[in-house]
């Protein structure tokens, strides 16, 4: 599936790549939307995306038309990819996105939201910003009152940052907060300095780095919560695994290390070909090997 805050709203794919817009669109199992918010975002100054030796350090800040926007205009607008649509949602309060849910629910007219997925790297405000992520407290309850103001219809996926020093207690929180399924990695707080002027590239001074170089702490994420969670480990809560793919190895590497799907995000930016190399890679992988996709969830744990 494509990663939150790479593949835009609605119209990246037709209008950057309308050449392959059909192989893509084939190569896919469900669209992720950009991060939405209650109310719109003008996002942080400028510059907001520097390239790093393996990977990009980008400082977005959620910059987005809000929600009534995106109900009016974007959803409509997905309706012709005719893929299961989750929306990635980012808040500042618990409150906050316990309306941002409701608004969402009561607003999808065309039944087309199945799944929400919450960024809970947002800082609380509430908390001296803070981000939510760090707290299992606070993900057991955004997630709780998350899943309480929605349909049992629309899925719940809760996108965990890897900005701590154990993955497995806000995972779990997550799973006792009513969490469909997980997804992670979000990006890993970085910098870069111009040397010639002394002072961050970013105009946030911070970003999140993604691409290449945070797999290795993706893939061990997503084995340690495979590997230490009954849940994930019975399959029953699902783990989404992001963070670094660019090939067909990569995925299979998640895959191997417990995630039941992946997203692809930075490597978008390289190569709009990407998802579809990866979906024919593991197609010629399970032929040749003689075995499911299935077969190798979690396989690496048997070892």
């Amino acid at each position: 599936m494509t990663a939150s805050g790479t593949w835009g709203h609605s119209d990246e794919i037709e209008v950057l790549y309308n050449d392959k817009k059909d192989e893509i669109l084939a190569s896919l199992g469900a669209f992720v939307t950009k991060g939405v918010t209650l109310e719109p975002r003008m996002g942080n100054p400028e510059l907001r995306i520097v390239e790093t030796q393996r990977g990009l350090l980008n400082s977005i800040g959620l910059q987005n038309e809000g929600s009534e926007e995106f109900v009016t205009k974007e959803l409509p607008r997905l309706l012709k990819y005719r893929l299961p649509i989750i929306v990635n949602i980012a808040a500042y309060t618990i409150e906050q996105f316990g309306e941002l849910a409701a608004y969402l629910n009561d607003h999808n007219a065309s039944k087309l939201i199945e799944g929400i997925e919450i960024n809970v790297s947002c800082p609380n405000i509430k908390e001296g910003g803070v981000a939510f992520g760090v707290n299992p407290k606070y993900i057991q309850r955004i997630v709780s009152t998350v899943k309480k103001r929605i349909d049992k219809s629309i899925t719940v996926i809760t996108k965990l940052t890897p900005n701590v020093s154990d993955i497995v207690p806000p995972a779990r929180a997550a799973i006792d907060g009513g969490t469909d399924a997980l997804s992670m990695i979000n990006t890993i707080r970085g910098m870069a300095i111009d040397i010639k002027s002394k002072k961050p590239f970013l105009g946030n001074k911070i970003g999140g780095l993604s691409g290449p170089a945070i797999k290795p702490v993706g893939v061990l994420m997503v084995y340690e919560c495979f590997e230490k969670i009954q849940e994930c480990r019975s399959q029953q809560i699902p783990i989404i695994g992001i963070g670094g793919i660019s090939s067909w190895q990569d995925a299979l590497e998640y895959i191997m290390a417990g995630a039941m799907a992946i997203g692809v995000g930075t490597a978008w930016f390289i190569s709009p070909s990407a998802v579809i190399n990866i979906n024919q890679g593991l197609l010629k992988y399970v032929e040749e090997h003689n075995v499911t996709i299935a077969d190798q969830v979690g396989i690496a744990h048997e070892s």
